[in-house]
C-alpha cells in the first residue's frame, strides 16, 4: 500500500510540474496570433487605379417605325477603367473616397427579335462607354504580415454614352444600312467592393480588389420617335490595381 501511495503522489507531482511547465511556454505555440489594426492616424490619401471591366449582358429594347420588342444576344464589349481619387482615413477600421472613372469605348451589338421582320434579319451596332462619379466607404479587416482585407460600397452617378449607332438589315439578301442618332443620359450609379491592400511604406499601398458596378441605362435620341434602342441594366464586373498615397 505505501508502494501504491508513493507512485501516486509521484504522478501527481509529475502532472503539476508538466501543467507548469506548460503554463510558461509562449502563447504563439498553441494559438495563432490574430489580426491587428494598424495603428494608421487619421489622414488624407490619394488614389489612383486602372483595371479591366467585364460587362454583365443588359437588357435591350429597339423601335423600328411601328415595330418595337425586345433584342436578343445584346452584348457590350469588355474594355479598360482607369480612375483617380481623394479619400481621408476616419480610423484604422473606416476610411472613405471620392472617386472618378472612365470605362473606354466598348461595342454594343444586339439582334431585334425576328417579330415583324419576316422576310429577313436586322442587328445593331454601337459604341458604348460610361463614367462614373462615386461616394466610397470601406472596413478595413486587420492586418497580418502587411496584408488588409477589406469591403466597402459606394453610390453615386454614371453617365452613360452610346453613339455611332448603325443599323444593319438584310432584306432577301439585299443589305442596307441605317445611321441612328446616339444619346446619353445620367443615372444613379452603385457599387460593391472587396480586396486587399499591402502596405510598402507609411505613405504607400497597393490596392487589388474586385468591383461590382451597377450603371443604370442609356436610350438612343430617336428611341421614342421610332427608330433607335434603350439598352437598360447596364453593370460591370471589374478588377482594379491601384496605388493609395497618404499623406503623413
Amino acid at each position: 500500500m505505501s508502494f501504491i501511495k508513493t507512485t501516486v503522489l509521484a504522478g501527481v507531482i509529475g502532472i503539476t510540474a508538466s501543467a507548469a511547465s506548460a503554463a510558461d511556454l509562449p502563447r504563439r505555440l498553441f494559438m495563432p496570433a490574430a489580426p491587428v489594426l494598424v495603428d494608421t492616424r487619421d489622414s488624407w490619401y490619394l488614389r489612383g487605379d486602372v483595371g479591366y471591366a467585364h460587362y454583365k449582358r443588359p437588357e435591350a429594347d429597339y423601335t423600328s417605325g411601328l415595330i418595337s420588342g425586345s433584342m436578343s444576344r445584346e452584348h457590350i464589349g469588355d474594355n479598360a477603367v482607369v480612375g483617380v481619387g481623394i479619400g481621408y482615413r476616419f480610423s484604422p477600421m473606416f476610411r472613405a473616397d471620392v472617386t472618378v472613372d472612365h470605362r473606354f469605348h466598348s461595342r454594343f451589338k444586339g439582334l431585334p427579335a425576328d417579330g415583324g421582320f419576316a422576310t429577313g434579319s436586322v442587328s445593331d451596332r454601337a459604341r458604348f462607354e460610361t463614367s462614373t462619379a462615386m461616394f466610397n466607404t470601406y472596413a478595413d479587416l486587420g492586418t497580418y504580415r502587411g496584408i488588409t482585407p477589406y469591403v466597402g460600397a459606394g453610390i453615386g452617378v454614371a453617365h452613360n454614352i452610346i453613339s455611332d449607332y448603325t443599323r444593319t438589315t438584310d432584306a432577301l439578301g439585299v443589305i442596307t444600312q441605317e445611321r441612328l442618332a446616339g444619346g446619353d443620359d445620367y443615372n444613379f450609379a452603385w457599387a460593391l467592393m472587396a480586396g486587399v491592400g499591402y502596405k510598402l511604406s507609411n505613405s504607400f499601398t497597393l490596392d487589388l480588389g474586385y468591383r461590382y458596378l451597377s450603371l443604370g441605362d442609356v436610350k438612343t435620341r430617336g428611341y421614342a420617335d421610332g427608330a433607335g434602342a434603350d439598352v437598360e441594366s447596364v453593370g460591370t464586373h471589374e478588377v482594379r490595381f491601384g496605388v493609395r498615397y497618404a499623406f503623413q
